[in-house]
């Protein structure tokens, strides 16, 4: 799937990207783009399971999907989300969140 997101770079930032496409180190704009945020999230300092902590924390991502994000299993997440004091999520807290639920629940079947 592509998604195209619209950026605005400050004068000086685009006329240097320009230079590094205009001396072959680069094809084009999107390609200079695409390479900055790929080192800039490899660069980051925060390990896939804290990353996966404060998603699942914030509501973000679901208990599986974090597992999926910290390379964990379903089982190993929830012993993780213990050892930090995180108390896991059970079941829908509302019905409306439980009516949400079970519409896409449905819909995916």
């Amino acid at each position: 799937m592509k998604n195209t997101t619209y950026i605005s770079l400050p004068e000086v930032v685009r006329q240097q990207a320009e230079l590094l496409i205009d001396a072959g180190v680069y094809s084009n704009m999107s390609e200079f783009i695409r390479e900055a945020v790929r080192r800039y999230v490899q660069e980051q300092k925060i390990s896939p399971v804290d990353l996966a902590i404060e998603l699942y924390k914030r509501e973000k991502v679901s208990l599986g999907k974090a597992a999926a994000v910290a390379g964990l299993t379903y089982d190993e997440m929830l012993d993780v989300l213990f050892l930090h004091g995180v108390e896991p999520k059970t079941g829908p807290v509302s019905s409306s969140q439980a009516q949400r639920e079970l519409e896409t629940a449905k819909r995916l079947l």
